[in-house]
């Protein structure tokens, strides 16, 4: 199969992308596809985290291909290196060799050389992440044509994120009646709010929670102990899900 028809067919890919699995397992999937579709050795997925001790930042969502254990733990706020500056600005960014570039007092590891590409996902009208693309197969540099492929793949990812988030949102009739009632039910507010501020998400749940359980005649000591009880499973799964990504790098 001939490149143009590779691609033709991973865009179609992109483009039909259906979620199924854990939102990890979609993000790989989608990375994957990005990595086939570009011909390159690396594709990582970066998306806008928030709270309030370390306020907004970038994280590593999704790896297709290796990345130094470092990376993971790396958290660029918006404007910080070079994916929080793409962020920032929503502008795509090409460059031949970072070390030959004026991008090399950005990178997060500027000792590596080569050619890279990082891209905004547009989610709910801004960007909310970055897709970055390295170390092309059978070329030294990626082309312009390289980079529009690129663009438009990083709006096709921006889109199966948005679809999969909703649908989690859509599954949950809990979260549902909470966002209906704190936010209006309107479709493009609960898609912001999950894409862009998914700590008011979180304070608006936490409010339907306890607004229902009071309603349904639960005493605020039963409340309390039913919290600790999300608490705890919370804790738990956050502790398999830490174990499952350091089997699997």
């Amino acid at each position: 199969m001939n490149r143009t028809m590779l691609r033709r067919e991973k865009l179609k890919e992109l483009a039909a992308f259906q979620v199924c699995g854990s939102f990890e397992d979609n993000l790989y999937r989608l990375a994957r596809i990005a990595g086939e579709l570009l011909e390159v050795g690396r594709v990582s997925l970066m998306l806008l985290d928030s709270g309030e001790e370390k306020g907004a930042h970038l994280r590593l969502a999704a790896l297709y291909g290796e990345l130094p254990e470092a990376a993971w733990k790396e958290e660029p706020a918006p404007g910080q290196g070079i994916a929080g500056q793409v962020l920032a600005s929503g502008t795509c960014v090409r460059v031949r060799r970072i070390d030959r570039s004026a991008w090399q007092a950005n990178a997060r590891r500027p000792d590596q050389a080569g050619a890279f590409m990082v891209c905004p996902l547009p989610l709910a009208g801004r960007p909310a992440g970055v897709l970055n693309v390295s170390n092309p197969a059978r070329r030294d540099a990626f082309s312009a044509e390289d980079q529009a492929v690129a663009e438009l793949a990083a709006l096709l990812i921006a889109r199966a994120i948005q679809v999969a988030r909703l649908e989690s949102l859509l599954d949950s009739r809990f979260a549902q009646m909470a966002l209906g009632r704190q936010a209006g039910a309107k479709a493009d507010t609960v898609t912001a709010l999950s894409a862009h501020e998914p700590d008011k998400v979180a304070k608006l749940l936490a409010k339907g929670f306890y607004r229902e359980m009071r309603h349904c005649g639960f005493t605020p000591n039963q409340i309390i102990h039913a919290a600790g009880e999300i608490i705890s499973e919370l804790t738990d799964s956050l502790n398999r899900h830490s174990k499952r990504l350091e089997r699997g790098r």
